[in-house]
């Protein structure tokens, strides 16, 4: 008998992949994760996901379902504001390998209004920078994936409905990534 090894490898990959998606399932909703899939469905590169959270989601849960589908991959993402709970959230999901690297751009008030979540995002930050900024973008980004969210929301946990795009290409990924890090520097 002959040992296939496009088949191991084939489940070897598998078993990361639920380990992965079993790491994510900490950090989203069960409830918020299943409307999600209902509303978005899965990501497919080369294509684009209108979305409007009508107030049951914010950008830090579909930030957590986009790298369920994705695996480990570096966080890019610029904001207005964000708060203590997000910064913790990508902290931990730093520290639990769901996200490789972080990279964060926030308005230059950012201190001011989040003294605590400032702090926590630059010990987690491989870049940290701050401009005039009220730009909502997040590019999520590894070796098979270039994911972009832009829309209205910030990473807070808004009441208010936000409505925005998933674009699913390397190159508007790696676009986006030049813009944060050019922003950043």
């Amino acid at each position: 008998m002959l040992i296939n090894f496009k088949k191991i490898d084939s489940h070897r990959e598998m078993i990361k992949g639920l380990k992965h998606e079993q790491k994510a399932a900490r950090y989203i909703n069960e409830n918020v994760s299943q409307e999600m899939s209902v509303q978005l469905g899965e990501l497919r590169m080369g294509e684009d996901i209108h979305f409007a959270s009508e107030s049951r989601w914010n950008l830090h849960d579909l930030i957590v379902y986009c790298l369920k589908q994705t695996g480990p991959a570096d966080l890019y993402f610029c904001t207005y504001a964000i708060k203590e709970y997000q910064a913790r959230l990508f902290s931990n999901m730093a520290r639990d390998g769901l996200i490789k690297d972080l990279y964060a751009l926030v308005d230059y008030r950012f201190s001011i209004h989040d003294p605590d979540a400032e702090q926590i995002i630059r010990a987690t930050a491989k870049m940290f920078g701050t401009a005039r900024t009220h730009a909502k973008l997040t590019v999520i980004r590894n070796e098979k994936w270039g994911v972009v969210i832009t829309g209205s929301a910030n990473l807070t946990a808004n009441t208010k409905a936000d409505v925005g795009v998933i674009t699913c290409s390397m190159e508007v990924a790696d676009y986006r990534i030049e813009w944060i890090t050019k922003k950043i520097n």
